[in-house]
């Protein structure tokens, strides 16, 4: 008998039929040409296995190093490497700055193999790190497939070369007859696409022998959110059409009148960053914030008080504020409680003269001069505002902007070129302005989709992504930013700049990679003497540094304004406004901006941060005006609250919004702090009504994934368009207006992250105190404001309490003192909910995008999530309920759901907290999910069987169910990232994309752990602190967030873990998480700041 067995898998193979042998010889199939797989069915097959998919991400690879890199870049320099070549498996870091006409920062941003996948502030930058969630998720729109892949003329592709030939030849006639020529921007702060716009018009300028000129050519800019009143009031007061710097990291008491300026007012990128830092109360001192608004805000969700007021009165708001603080000026009043609020805020401001800022969101120039006097009279100017900084961004004149298009409605535009803008969505009453745009003799878009304007035009000639193009900005005066391509174009598309250069026959079209318009900043900086220049021996060097750098600076010059001492004509013209029976509505921004990115599936899934809301927007509508809306009886205020609450099966009413010229059915919020009287509606949303081709997220799915249509066969799109019921009055645009608010009988669902909306007193999970009491407190008395929470002990023969934590059901993991211990600390008071540590965890980690219809079903699969809470109006009665050992009191549960009218907000991130005695480790039945001997609640994916045990067992329900195959189920084709050929490019290659049937969570970024241990180990040494960060951690712009190795006792994470603000959320449960919270500190006067650790809590956890 033979020692040597053989087996076979069955009766084929044992006799190699001709069936087995053909099977056998494809089971492992040979490489594939790029250009045969791209040619193949198989490359539009969503619905692939495993190995199709493989081979896929082989593609991927070469799309962008082969179809869009050849070759490096020409002349991009790596932030932190200098390869000479991609190195695959090694990301490589470029400095850059994003501006899309709304926003700005610089930004450092990550690329894999050719690819950019991910991007954080740059810290050293203006910006300072600052970020908000529409940046931070722009390098998805960078493989949006519905960009144009190239030029079009009359809807049909053609060739650039066919295209400028025409062009140029057609805009030379046009002004050798004395036609009118328009180029139409945003607002352009780079010095370069100036200069190129003033040698386009110079070239088309024609004149007489007499040098008289025969025809004109003139550039408008336009902002779809517009500051022309800030503008106009500091040249009325200052003699110079400006906007100033504003230093919030040096003022001590900052008052908002309706300016969200955390999130979207003016420059949020630093504003958010620079407020943060004087929100921590060790720091010597703490700012205290004063909000007044009609819409809860994210800055008026993180002001330490808010008042409510309406749009209307934001001028008579500014003008009693300015009478309190000065008797050079009138007293007016408002009403009794904004009366004793605008008391309280003068006197904050007389004390803090030169350390505060006062700032308002009004568009009207006589409320924004008034605001210029409360400064000046403060001593604010060249203090904590810097006139000799200017801000450049928002330039337009709004009175400019309605010339043009009455110029365009008249017939006398001879060619319009639009750039950066998309006048036909976002200006007000457009529908004759579509007409006139369409009968201009030449009318060229520089659009990277066939959008509202772009579909207007003759012309489509798309512009490269920001991440495809040189480019360089002066945000504020003195600081030089650079934006640089860190890919070859994906497609054939080309500069505006360039196309300008062409067309004026200023320059010749060499490459794709705009080098023609490299050349010419280049050029541009070395005439001008742009930056620090004198710094390098050659211009060369410094060029090659500031493209290293991101930026380069030199110094401002010094500003000699005066301000304009009599304002009382100004003064003056701020009038009451008459009382209005119906509603005010307010135009305001959220995430999504002003409509740039509404095909971004990653922001549309991003909650709105008060509301919790995603892929829709809203009626925003204070709860006491549902109720009379809706007739809704309120005498029980938990049933009258549970009568419009919004949650997985309660869909939201439905309310027509009518003014004179416009009107919109959308779905009513119930929001708290929303003034009675008021309603709000987001811009950026209901795009591309018309079918328009902007990305498949933009439009709305059925529970199937497919996109609805309407009547005429068009695209429904996510929300309704807010800017319809902007005006334009004096001169400028009004983003509120006086409306008429009709309920109907239509229910709508809107999708929630979150539907409960208070602690309900839980005080283990959030804690707060005062600064005055903190202070007064903090070294000697920590248990006044941060108690630990006590058991009941009968361990030796006697009754006693026992720290909570000192209890343990289960072994010590041996995580302590050997090797590492990752942990993370979240600091409460500077948290300002922003979300950007969300849409970096989703990009980081491949977190699957499942729509509004999983999210309404409670199947989100956001790894961290932002928790929002609202005060209770039965919060002061249970204090006082259990202060008298429950005898006392009104109190009732049911209402602890129920927030206050005006309530106070509290955000906390949360995420796996990577318990050492981790619930969930214990319920697994096949071990998928375990514990490291470095403290991470691990996740082995492919031994998952998706019991959800785990999920059930968690206390703090951060586990996510893979329910579908998101990346090949057909109901997720249309807004789900890897269902897409080019968005699926955005993919981190570290990070596996997890299958149907398993959990998912956060893994504390444990690729980035071990990459940073694996640099260490490659330059032989330890891991010290700082070599490894999280996403969320990296890319937070407030430092909020600390990671780090605990076993470290150098680390930071271990210092604030110990600090006297530190705990730990449910601590009293026993799982001994390894994140840590700092409590929240508010700056307000209240003589009970205390959290009590209720009797009932005792009782309860014996």
């Amino acid at each position: 008998m033979s020692n040597k067995k053989t087996y076979w898998k069955g009766y084929d193979e044992k006799h190699q039929t001709p069936e087995f042998v053909v099977s056998a010889e494809n089971e492992f199939k040979n490489d594939v040409p790029v250009d045969e797989f791209l040619g193949s069915q198989d490359a539009n097959d969503l619905k692939s296995g495993r190995r199709d998919f493989l081979k896929y991400m082989g593609f991927s690879v070469a799309a962008a190093t082969l179809a869009s890199c050849e070759s490096p870049v020409i002349k991009s320099i790596p932030y932190v490497n200098k390869p000479e070549e991609i190195t695959p498996g090694v990301a490589n870091w470029y400095s850059s700055s994003y501006y899309d006409g709304n926003d700005f920062a610089n930004v450092l941003v990550k690329s894999r193999e050719g690819r950019p996948i991910w991007l954080k502030g740059k810290s050293d930058g203006f910006t300072s790190g600052g970020l908000i969630p529409r940046i931070s998720t722009s390098v998805l729109n960078l493989y949006n497939s519905a960009r144009l892949e190239g030029p079009i003329k009359d809807s049909n592709a053609t060739s650039w070369s066919t295209l400028d030939l025409d062009i140029a030849d057609r805009l030379k006639k046009i002004a050798d007859k004395g036609g009118n020529i328009r180029i139409l921007s945003n607002t352009i702060i780079s010095p370069s696409t100036k200069s190129v716009i003033k040698d386009f018009s110079t070239s088309f300028t024609k004149t007489n022998d007499d040098e008289t000129v025969t025809n004109t050519v003139k550039h408008v800019q336009y902002d779809a959110v517009s500051y022309y009143g800030l503008r106009k009031a500091n040249e009325l007061t200052f003699g110079e059409s400006f906007i100033p710097s504003y230093a919030f990291d040096k003022s001590k008491v900052v008052v908002s009148v309706g300016a969200d300026f955390i999130a979207n007012w003016l420059l949020p990128t630093k504003f958010s960053t620079d407020f943060s830092k004087t929100r921590k109360p060790e720091n010597q001192w703490m700012s205290k914030h004063y909000q007044l608004e009609s819409v809860m805000s994210l800055s008026g969700a993180n002001a330490d008080v808010r008042g409510q007021i309406k749009p209307s009165q934001k001028g008579l708001i500014v003008k009693s504020l300015l009478g309190a603080i000065s008797s050079k000026y009138q007293k007016v009043s408002v009403n009794d409680k904004i009366d004793n609020l605008i008391t309280n805020i003068a006197k904050d401001l007389l004390a803090n003269k030169g350390e505060s800022i006062v700032i308002c969101d009004s568009n009207d120039a006589n409320t924004q001069v008034l605001v210029n006097a409360i400064n000046q009279e403060l001593g604010n100017y060249n203090k904590t505002i810097n006139v000799d900084q200017k801000i450049n961004l928002f330039q337009a004149k709004d009175d400019q902007v309605m010339d043009l298009v009455d110029e365009i409605k008249n017939g006398s535009v001879d060619a319009l070129i639009v750039y950066g803008a998309n006048p036909i969505y976002s200006l007000p009453n457009v529908s004759e302005l579509s007409d006139a745009l369409k009968n201009i003799p030449l009318s060229i878009s520089f659009s990277e989709f066939n959008d509202e304007t772009a579909s207007c035009c003759e012309y489509v000639c798309p512009d490269h992504n920001y991440l495809e193009s040189w480019c360089d900005l002066e945000p504020v005066s003195g600081h030089y930013s650079l934006q640089q391509p860190l890919i070859k174009p994906l497609y054939n598309t080309r500069q505006a700049q360039e196309s300008l250069l062409v067309w004026s026959r200023n320059a010749t079209r060499t490459n794709s990679e705009s080098e023609v318009f490299h050349d010419y900043i280049q050029n541009n900086w070395m005439s001008k003497s742009f930056g620090n220049q004198s710094d390098y021996l050659t211009f060369g060097e410094f060029w090659n540094w500031s493209v290293h750098n991101g930026f380069t600076n030199s110094k401002s010059p010094k500003s000699e304004l005066v301000f304009t001492e009599d304002i009382s004509n100004y003064f003056n013209a701020v009038q009451v406004q008459s009382e209005n029976s119906g509603f005010e509505l307010l135009v305001y921004q959220k995430e999504l901006g002003i409509g740039n990115h509404a095909a971004n599936p990653w922001l549309q899934e991003l909650p709105d941060a008060v509301a919790k809301v995603v892929w829709d927007n809203f009626i925003t509508m204070a709860p006491s005006d549902c109720f009379k809306t809706f007739n809704i009886d309120n005498n029980n205020p938990k049933a009258a609250w549970d009568g419009i609450h919004l949650g997985q099966e309660e869909p939201a009413f439905v309310a027509l919004v009518k003014s004179n010229e416009s009107e919109l059915k959308l779905p009513v919020y119930p929001m708290p702090g929303q003034t009675p009287g008021t309603i709000g509606i987001s811009a950026g949303y209901g795009r591309a009504k018309n079918g328009e081709a902007i990305g498949k997220p933009a439009f709305q799915c059925d529970e199937f994934g497919n996109h609805l249509e309407d009547e005429n066969g068009n695209l429904i799109p996510v929300g309704g368009n807010a800017f319809n019921f902007v005006t334009y009055f004096d001169k400028s645009f009004k983003y509120s207006n006086n409306v008429e608010v009709v309920p109907t009988d239509e229910k709508y669902a809107l999708a929630c992250t979150q539907t409960h909306h208070t602690i309900m007193g839980r005080t283990s999970i959030v804690k707060e105190t005062t600064y005055d009491f903190w202070k007064d407190n903090h070294e000697s008395n920590q248990e006044a404001y941060n108690p630990k929470i006590k058991l009941h002990s009968h361990a030796e023969g006697g009754h006693s309490e026992v720290n909570a934590t000192e209890y343990s059901l289960w072994d010590e993991h041996p995580v302590e003192k050997v090797g590492h211990r990752w942990g993370m600390s979240i600091d409460l008071s500077s948290c300002n909910g922003c979300g950007v540590c969300i849409t970096a965890c989703h990009s980081e980690n491949n977190v699957p995008v499942v729509g509004k219809d999983e999210v309404r079903r409670s199947r989100d699969m956001h790894w961290l999530r932002m928790d929002r809470y609202f005060s209770s109006i039965e919060d002061d009665n249970r204090k006082e309920w259990e202060n008298s050992k429950k005898v006392e009191g009104d109190f009732d549960y049911g209402k602890l759901e129920v927030p206050e009218e005006n309530p106070s907000v509290v955000f906390m991130p949360m995420l796996c907290q990577h318990c050492n005695h981790a619930p969930c480790e214990t319920v697994c039945p096949v071990a998928a999910t375990t514990h490291s001997n470095e403290g991470l609640n691990m996740m082995t994916y492919n031994r998952c069987i998706g019991t959800r045990y785990c999920a059930n067992n968690c206390p703090y329900k951060v586990r996510r169910f893979n329910w579908f195959n998101y990346r090949d189920y057909r109901k997720f084709k249309n807004f789900n990232p890897t269902q897409d050929q080019m968005a699926r490019m955005v993919l981190n290659p570290d990070v596996v994309v997890r299958s149907r049937g398993v959990m998912e969570k956060c893994s504390f970024c444990v690729q980035r752990i071990q990459a940073g241990k694996l640099t260490a180990k490659k330059e032989s040494r330890a891991v010290v602190d700082g070599d490894v960060t999280t996403a969320c951690s990296d890319a937070c712009p407030n430092n909020c967030i600390t990671f780090g190795d605990w076993n470290d006792n150098e680390s930071k994470i271990r210092e604030v873990s110990k600090s006297d603000r530190s705990y730990q959320a449910l601590e009293e449960v026993g799982v001994k998480p390894n994140i840590w919270y700092q409590l929240k500190v508010r700056n307000i006067e209240e003589e009970v700041a205390v959290n009590t650790v209720s009797e009932e809590s005792h009782s309860e956890h014996h």
